[in-house]
């Protein structure tokens, strides 16, 4: 015989509402803008690290292996800002054609 899924709320409901409810409280406490905020100085800081890396290689101090992480982090976090951008764009021009 198999059994079933195991009802974690049915086992503690006490539990898992104080388990969640944290994490309800942090996610309404950011908001969008926050959010792309935070990606922003992300790929910012990807990007400057990136640039002192390339520095530092081409003067002969730094690890060449270092150095390519580096600049392949800051390309993906440039690439996710032009994508995150691309979408709320998107998104923009779609509320934009509603016909009211």
């Amino acid at each position: 015989m198999i059994p079933g899924p195991i009802d974690a709320s049915a086992a503690a409901p006490g539990l898992l509402r104080e388990a969640v409810a944290p994490a309800r409280e942090a996610k309404s406490e950011s908001s969008f803008a926050d959010l792309a905020a935070d990606v922003l100085h992300g790929a910012n800081a990807d990007q400057m690290d990136a640039q002192a890396k390339a520095e530092s290689l081409a003067t002969g101090q730094g690890d060449i292996v270092e150095s390519l992480l580096a600049l392949s982090r800051a390309d993906l976090s440039l690439r996710f800002v032009v994508s995150l951008r691309n979408r709320a764009l998107d998104a923009y021009n779609e509320i934009m054609r509603l016909q009211l």
